[in-house]
């Protein structure tokens, strides 16, 4: 695969009749930056000013590649006309009077691009009336709307096109005032090219779905201009430069956070411009970052991870009050930490856990004051965890000298003890950054002093008590532990040896130790999912697509997701909040089971694992479908499951009849789907061609009619016509026939406006019986419906009967397994037979080790949940056990907690011989990269998509829209049941507006008590209407805040109302959500601009309610920033988000039903959830919605899947509103608005309108 980029720039003109300009020169060196440092692209050809004839032949160069390639063209400058309203691209030389020969016209480049073989091609016009640019035969007028593209360029297999303005606009200039900018248009493209562009999958590359939605917000909020993107018959997004933070992102031009009114390029002379002769841009760095691994570099990417792993748990280890772990310093006055010594010779109990560490390999960790404290104090629980542990620390080796004393040397300079810090105040990653970098930059090491003074400080600002006066130069010999313990600092210095790695970690580094006998074997890769993750996501070594065995809802996203998991290799997917995760894995599960394959489900996060295995063990009478196993209060349930699941009896079941009626089920929902994949590509082309057609219709010649044109006639006139134009010796007989038969004068102007309409014609009459061969949309929507639902209680038949299979076939591989667990054998022993009979398993990654060997492959499919909250390292042992994988996770939630310094990471990436920036573009970095992104990467770089979950059942719409169109381009449809909600409101949505006083505690985290007690008043009304079993909610991402809530809410509220930080509710959910932003007008500038950064945390926080959200803070404040908040604060207080841009179809039809009489409403609301038209009748009322079948819309999905989606919106308004709703395709209300008007009217609860002239009838869609 080849990436080339062409990037065309003219500012100059030899002919006067047009204008120099400023910016094409800057639009392409903006552009050119972005891809050179983040494209990855092999070729960059840059050409300043180039006439026709380079142009063409570079274009025609590019466009000659193979099926796999990338060409990514960009073209800057004068957009014009001719005199036939042609658009043309104007070049150097291009000349007003000689434009169809020194012009670049639009159907030239149209016809480039639909004859490449490349498949996958951007094209970005920055021009005048670049919207027009795919009309073949005219641009259209400033009113006309910009979907046109479509139409005509709908063949051009795998073609992206991105238009700066509309059809019938000017394109702007950048502000030139004092240099050469780039245009609005442009500099959104390489802003968004260079890094600020969203990232929507997680896959680590802005695609141009990611392009498009941040250019049309960027050039779209200054008005002036309209961007149009269009999807041309491609399947999947190009993507086109890597999203990267702000360690490689680089600025797309000075001063592009200024945003001035822009000029307009207009073709009048009224500036000078300057040349530059055509110019071609080198190649950049190595392009193929995602080589294959070969088994060296998985062995230093293991042992890279694995000194990540062992420095994270010493980091992190906290030695237990009563344990061996720990010892006093008896020195007297402190040596090491003050800079008094260079070593310190042990004694005591110091020097025996110091010989002792030497001789177990363990790692010393030094430092002053001791502080004891309880760690399970943060979690309100009963149970006590007293630890005790240095505040301010170092790392410390031993030296034995030649008598054999010890000396302990240190081995780093002086830190916080982060492990410390966490445990006793809740601090976000922000504060706890800042309290590190306020400590490393005051600390002195200026003696005793200086080291007293600190720990004081450090005391002070943490609120942390002292047990003892803080005097390092008069240490006391012996800690303090006493009964009943006193937390705080004491004035003792102590040493505490750290395994390597402890129990949380000890797996999973012993897994990838590439010294251990028993880790994984990379040589053994190539068969195992984990080679996709090193550039192999080939087809896995399960080839067949097994029956679906879906017991439970499931929609056409989460079917395509399961039929992937089923043959890849490695499949991702996105799973954003609400969008039935445990559904589509449950499905999973069943599928696996019953086709006889081995399944492990893994997380990081117990909740996670805990809600599939209740979900899919429902499934089963009598008995576990999922063996629920971890740690070792697991691993002692196991015998019990596995007694159970030998000993069931499930009843007889009818295998082979349930297998046949999974597959009719099968074969009917597949014949459905391409039904509805049918007719909504032909309701797409309609809906395009509507408009079109009836502005052409308009400029035909009075005598002429779309009825004097019989079918059989159309094709014959048009090549009449053709001839009467073009041919120049006989063009005088066509025309005289024309005039002949229609009775028109036969002018030029005639007969263009004849052939025109004729095209559209042709085109719009086939796609009419076209429609007609299809049944209609409702009923096989209807069919849809009913298969999923029928196949339910088939499939649950189906796996019955195979796990009865497999247990009464596995009895001998049970016993062997459960005679071993007691005897005490290996818990490994008997694994691998007792799968073929125990399919499906779930565990935590830390846990998987202890219960399954580390064979290749052990498991036919392993599923990844919450990966994004999940590590590399935890990651890699999961795929190695498994032949394929499917990872399902959100970037735009929250990330692992890493507490490894970047200083660390750099360190063991130079000692194991990676490259920081190999493993970036491999998003494999330990500290910055989840294992959802190194696993979207690796997909991503194969050329493979990441799928979605995009469907949402969870939030009221209002509280959901906003989070929508923010972090997932809003490719989620909301299908959430307000009417099941318990306690909705309307709106969902409320921003109490308040100041407060925000200020910083300790000079540390951010408190607003002004806010506080505006939360409490609002709790105290949700305590007195709410009924008691309606769950609340209250969240903030500042620690002082919380506490500040807490003291304010008192214990018996706490017992229905949670109460934390934003990270504490990731996973669950709550009725009512109430959110303290915190920070305020006046507030620091450090913790403000923190929490305004945090999108990820936002998006948590908002997505946990279900049924309402209240935001109570600075609304003015929180409105002038960026991000979801801003969005909130801006929100209209009713809840009405409707766009309120024109739409012609109901326009239209608004119009043919007030002429009879009828008296619509627009966009009536009701539930959340809105119709485009409302009409009383006489039986009471009709809702509408009207479908533009995705026409306009680049994200939108397929036609079937489209099309599905808004049946299933019709159908959910008639349940929410409880009113008859129908489905008005746009083009029948371009079209026949006024036999579209007396069907809706005639329209009733208990009957279908329909008329006689009516193609597709309207349906009244039955409700969910």
């Amino acid at each position: 695969m080849t990436r080339t980029a062409v990037l065309i720039g003219t500012n100059t003109y030899d002919d006067p009749a047009y204008a120099n300009l400023r910016s094409p020169t800057a639009d392409v060196d903006a552009i050119d930056t972005a891809l050179r440092d983040n494209g990855h692209f092999d070729e960059r050809k840059v050409l300043i000013d180039p006439t026709y004839a380079e142009a063409s032949s570079i274009l025609e160069e590019v466009l000659n590649g193979m099926p796999d390639d990338l060409v990514f063209i960009s073209i800057s400058g004068h957009g014009v006309k001719n005199k036939r309203g042609r658009l043309h691209l104007a070049l150097r030389d291009t000349s007003k009077k000689l434009l169809a020969s020194t012009g670049l016209s639009a159907e030239k480049l149209q016809r480039m691009l639909e004859d490449s073989r490349v498949n996958s091609k951007l094209l970005l016009l920055d021009c005048c009336y670049s919207g027009a640019f795919a009309d073949g035969f005219t641009t259209r007028d400033d009113g006309d709307e910009g979907i046109d593209v479509e139409r005509e360029f709908l063949n051009g297999e795998g073609t992206y096109v991105l238009a700066a303005a509309g059809s019938g606009q000017e394109a702007k200039e950048g502000d030139n005032s004092t240099k050469p900018t780039p245009s609005p248009f442009s500099a959104a493209v390489a802003r968004a090219l260079a890094g600020e562009g969203p990232d929507g999958n997680g896959d680590g590359w802005i695609d141009t779905s990611d392009l498009y939605q941040y250019v049309h917000r960027q050039v779209d909020s200054l008005g002036g201009q309209r961007v149009t993107g269009f999807s041309l018959e491609t399947h999947g997004s190009i993507r086109l430069a890597r999203r990267v933070d702000s360690l490689t992102a680089t600025p797309a031009s000075p001063g592009h956070h200024e945003r001035p009114a822009p000029t307009a390029r207009t073709a009048d002379r009224d500036g000078n411009g300057h040349g530059a002769q055509p110019r071609e841009s080198g190649n950049a760095r190595n392009r193929d970052p995602h080589a294959p691994l070969d088994v060296q570099q998985w062995k230093s990417l293991f042992s890279y991870y694995h000194s990540c792993l062992t420095r994270q748990s010493v980091l992190q280890q906290l030695p237990d009050v009563h344990g061996t772990q720990v010892a006093a310093c008896d020195m007297g006055s402190e040596e090491l930490l003050s800079g008094a010594g260079e070593q310190w010779s042990p004694t005591g109990k110091a020097a025996t856990l110091a010989a002792n560490a030497r001789r177990s390999g363990q790692m010393l960790r030094y430092g002053y004051p001791a502080v004891l404290f309880d760690a399970a104090a943060l979690n309100n629980g009963g149970r006590r965890d007293w630890k005790i542990a240095p505040l301010l620390v170092m790392d410390l080796e031993v030296s034995v000298a030649d008598d054999g004393e010890q000396q302990l040397v240190p081995v780093s300079e002086p830190m916080l003890n982060t492990a410390v810090l966490t445990s006793i105040a809740e601090y976000n990653p922000d504060e706890l950054n800042e309290f590190l970098t306020w400590f490393e930059a005051d600390w002195a090491g200026t003696g005793v002093a200086g080291l007293g003074d600190k720990a004081r400080s450090v005391c002070e600002r943490l609120d942390l008590p002292r047990v003892h006066d803080l005097v390092p130069g008069e240490l006391r010999r012996e800690l303090d532990l006493a009964k009943p313990y006193r937390k705080g600092a004491q004035n003792v210095a102590v040493l505490h040896r750290a395994d390597r790695a402890d129990a949380a970690v000890q797996q999973l580094v012993r897994d990838l130790d590439v010294r251990g006998d028993h880790a994984l074997k990379t040589d053994r890769i190539p068969s195992t999912a984990l080679a996709a993750l090193g550039g192999d996501t080939g087809p896995g070594p399960w080839s067949r697509s097994p029956r679906p065995v879906i017991t439970g809802n499931s929609n056409s996203a989460q079917e395509e997701i399961l039929h992937a998991a089923m043959e890849r290799r490695l499949t991702v997917a996105t799973g954003a909040p609400g969008t039935g995760k445990s559904e589509l894995i449950t499905s999973v599960v069943t599928t696996a089971v019953a086709d006889g394959q081995s399944v492990l489900v893994a997380s990081t996060n117990n909740t996670a694992v805990d809600e599939v295995v209740n979900r899919a063990n429902a499934l089963l009478p009598g008995a576990d479908l999922v063996v629920r196993t971890g740690n070792a209060d697991r691993r002692k349930q196991e015998p019990d499951i596995l007694t159970t699941l030998r000993n069931a009896r499930f009843g007889a079941t009818d295998v082979r009849t349930a297998a046949e009626s999974l597959d009719d089920h099968e074969q009917r929902l597949s014949v459905a789907q391409a039904n509805l994949g049918g007719t909504a590509t032909a309701e797409h082309q309609l809906a395009v061609l509507s408009p079109v057609r009836q502005r052409e219709r308009a400029r035909l010649p009075e005598a002429l009619t779309p009825a004097s044109f019989p079918d059989a006639e159309v094709d014959t006139w048009a090549s009449r016509i053709e001839k009467a134009l073009e041919n120049r010796w006989s063009g005088w007989w066509y025309r005289w026939r024309v005039r002949r038969r229609f009775g028109i004068r036969g002018t030029d102007d005639e007969l263009v406006a004849v052939l025109r309409f004729l095209h559209t014609e042709r085109e719009w009459r086939h796609t009419r019986r076209v429609l007609a061969d299809h049944p209609a949309p409702e009923s096989s929507r209807n069919t849809v419906t009913a298969v999923r639902e029928g196949r339910r209680e088939d499939g649950s038949n189906y796996l019955v009967g195979n796990v009865a299979a497999g247990i009464r076939g596995g009895q001998d591989a049970i016993d062997a397994r459960l005679q071993a667990l007691n005897s005490g054998a290996t818990s490994w022993k008997g694994i691998p037979q007792l799968l073929a009979a125990v399919r499906a398993w779930a565990t935590t990654s830390r846990s998987v080790r202890s219960v399954f060997p580390p064979n290749p492959g052990l498991f036919d499919l392993v599923v990844v949940d919450e990966a994004s909250q999940c590590t590399i390292p935890d990651l890699i042992p999961l795929l190695y056990r498994a032949k394929r994988a499917l990872v399902i996770g959100d970037p735009h939630q929250l990330q692992p907690v890493n507490t490894l310094e970047y200083r660390d990471d750099r360190r063991y990436q130079g000692e194991n011989g990676l490259d920081e920036q190999w493993l970036e573009d491999r998003s494999l970095l330990f500290t910055r990269n989840s294992a959802y992104h190194a696993a979207a990467a690796a997909l991503s770089a194969s050329g493979d998509d990441v799928l979605w979950l995009d469907e949402h059942y969870r939030c009221h719409p209002d509280i959901v829209t906003p989070v929508n169109r923010r972090f997932y381009g809003n490719r989620l449809a909301v299908r959430t049941r307000t009417d099941k909600l318990a306690s909705t409101h309307d709106p969902a949505l409320r921003w109490i507006d308040v100041r407060g006083a925000p200020d910083r505690p300790g000079g540390f985290s951010c408190r607003n008590q002004g806010e506080a007690q505006r939360v409490i008043e609002l709790l105290r009304e949700l305590w007195r209407e709410l009924p008691d079993d309606v769950d609340i909610g209250v969240v903030t991402p500042f620690a002082a805040q919380l506490r500040e809530l807490r003291s304010r809410l008192g214990e018996r509220a706490e017992e229905r109302i949670r109460c934390g930080t934003i990270h504490t509710f990731q996973g669950g959910e709550r009725d009512v959500i109430v959110v303290s932003p915190t920070a305020a007008t006046g507030a620091d500038t450090r913790p403000a601009n923190w929490a305004v950064q945090q999108q990820n945390l936002w998006n948590v926080a908002v997505t946990r309610a279900k049924s309402r959200l209240y935001v109570v803070g600075d609304r003015g404040y929180w409105s002038a920033c960026q991000g979801l908040l801003a969005d909130l604060a801006n929100a209209r207080d009713d809840g009405d988000d409707t766009d309120p841009s024109r739409d012609e179809a109901r326009t239209a039809l608004f119009g043919a039903l007030r002429d009879r009489g009828s008296e619509p409403r627009v966009g009536t609301r009701i539930g959340g959830y809105h119709c485009d038209l409302y009409v009383p009748t006489s039986e009471g009322g009709v809702a509408v919605l009207v479908d533009w079948a995705g026409a306009g819309d680049p994200v939108a999905p397929a036609p079937g899947r489209c099309l599905q989606r808004t049946l299933d919106r019709v159908a959910l308004f008639g349940t929410v509103s409880g009113l008859p709703t129908l489905r008005v395709p746009a083009w029948r209300c371009l079209t026949e608005p006024d036999t579209v008007a007396r069907e809706v009217v005639s329209a009733h609860p208990h009957g279908n309108a329909q008329g006689p002239e009516q193609p597709s009838p309207l349906v009244e869609v039955p409700r969910s």
